[in-house]
């Protein structure tokens, strides 16, 4: 019942913060900046970052850590062995905090060919439609500096997944942060750069950072699409 409970307090956080049920002070935080989230957001899908990618790779893991850095998370980069994509990863040490949470998700996407993207649109420029390009969505914003209807749907390789992950720990750690909620546990910040590879190098972080790695619990935001849409 404790994991479970852990793993619903982070998708609230994350996920539904324009609920009617959300923290007021974090629902406050994200309606202020909303526009500066997504103007972000946006630059960190236009980072191309199919695995194989290695110039690009380094610059995704270059914008992961100023993330984390602009929110007073200092991170670095681990590897298993010394030609894998590294994984960016970071922590929070609570003061008097016995448990400590690690939260997972992937940086790196699948090859893409910009002929076959819908619509002729760029996979590495992305903007928001209305609706699915199949059922005749049209673009509606660019997402910088623009109001935007959290309806709309982003385009971009890597938007879902998994930079939605990335997003969404990073910044429901920051709404905290700014907003004053104190942390009880320890959190722990791993984001993959081989995933979409098959995480062959992923035994040997585990293996070279045992100790580093130790956590209670493990939440791994990366996933299905809800069925919602």
């Amino acid at each position: 019942m404790r994991k479970t409970f852990y793993l619903l307090v982070c998708f609230f956080i994350a996920n539904t913060v324009f609920s009617q049920n959300a923290n007021p002070k974090i629902k406050k935080y994200v309606t202020t900046n909303q526009s500066s989230l997504l103007a972000e957001y946006v630059q960190f899908v236009s980072i191309p970052n199919v695995t194989t990618d290695t110039a690009n790779i380094r610059e995704n893991t270059i914008f992961i850590q100023k993330m984390l850095r602009q929110h007073g998370v200092m991170s670095e980069l681990l590897t298993g062995t010394p030609k894998m994509n590294p994984v960016v990863y970071a922590e929070v040490k609570v003061p008097g905090a016995k448990k400590t949470i690690a939260f997972y998700a992937h940086y790196d996407g699948q090859p893409v060919n910009p002929k076959q993207w819908a619509a002729g649109l760029d996979p590495f420029k992305p903007v928001f439609i209305d609706k699915p390009i199949e059922a005749g969505g049209k673009i509606v914003s660019t997402g910088m500096g623009e109001s935007v209807n959290p309806e709309w749907r982003m385009t971009g390789r890597g938007s879902a997944d998994d930079k939605a992950g990335v997003m969404c720990i990073i910044n429901a750690y920051a709404a905290l942060r700014a907003t004053g909620i104190k942390l009880k546990h320890n959190i722990k910040f791993f984001f993959e750069g081989e995933e979409e590879a098959g995480s062959v190098h992923l035994d040997g972080v585990f293996s070279r950072h045992k100790e580093k790695l130790k956590a209670d619990i493990w939440i791994i935001a990366d996933g299905p699409r809800h069925v919602s849409g």
